[in-house]
């Protein structure tokens, strides 16, 4: 994987090194420049998570992808600078409350300074920088608030709010290293079982400087310094131009 391609691409120019300050940046960057989408699944391309191939689709082709796509290119990013990492497992909430099933969905443990940080870059709506996997402490990314708790024996619970006081649970993670191949069940029903969030749906968000820009099926809601708008999608060709002038994307 060609690292100064990579860097290129989220719009990270500096000389890497292995620093929080490195890390936040790098994420933020990937956030910004990177969108969260499952458009192969409507398009009724296969999702594969190889490295070659996730190289030259998110990199080469200006796409996105979803979390086993995009945690698992960033955590390569990651080791080839030097970071020490562990891929590891969560579960999401679903809007009833109830978790999905194991390898539901993927992130990064980062062990840096004695500490320990989440990194998501793959989750759609989030952290803009990563958080330290730290209990009962509310934690604030610069747009969102965010707190770790107890959640099991070896899990922990990720919630987030956007006032500090009243959190959602996002989801539960632990933190035993996990090979990506673990994950290839669950990625393959993600794109092919009816009832998948992502086979019902078709999402294209992404951070921006001053808010986010979502395509969610047929409507684009863009949030630009708190003001909140929706335009109906018409068409494919719409959706075609909007995917090309918003995202940098060419189906």
């Amino acid at each position: 994987m060609n690292l100064d391609q990579y860097l290129n691409r989220i719009g990270f120019y500096d000389i890497p090194d292995v620093t929080k300050e490195t890390l936040d940046t790098l994420h933020e960057c990937h956030i910004l420049h990177i969108p969260f989408e499952d458009l192969n699944i409507h398009y009724n391309i296969p999702i594969e998570i190889g490295a070659p191939v996730l190289f030259e689709k998110v990199i080469l082709h200006y796409r996105g992808g979803f979390c086993y796509e995009l945690n698992s290119l960033f955590n390569i990013l990651l080791q080839q600078i030097g970071f020490t990492t562990t891929i590891i497992s969560a579960r999401v909430f679903n809007q009833e409350g109830a978790l999905g099933p194991p390898f539901d969905h993927m992130c990064i443990m980062i062990s840096l300074e004695d500490k320990r940080w989440l990194a998501d870059v793959g989750f759609g709506d989030l952290f803009i920088k990563p958080i330290e996997i730290q209990t009962d402490t509310i934690q604030f990314d610069s747009r969102n608030y965010f707190k770790i708790e107890l959640f099991d024996q070896d899990q922990f619970l990720l919630l987030m709010s956007s006032d500090g006081e009243n959190f959602e649970k996002k989801y539960t993670f632990n933190l035993e290293e996990q090979s990506v191949n673990n994950f290839l069940p669950q990625c393959y029903d993600k794109q092919h079982n009816p009832d998948s969030h992502f086979v019902k749906n078709k999402i294209c968000t992404k951070a921006t400087a001053d808010g986010r820009i979502t395509v969610f099926n047929d409507k684009l809601m863009i949030t630009k310094n708190g003001e909140k708008s929706e335009i109906f999608i018409a068409d494919e060709e719409q959706l075609l131009h909007i995917l090309k002038t918003e995202f940098n994307i060419e189906i």
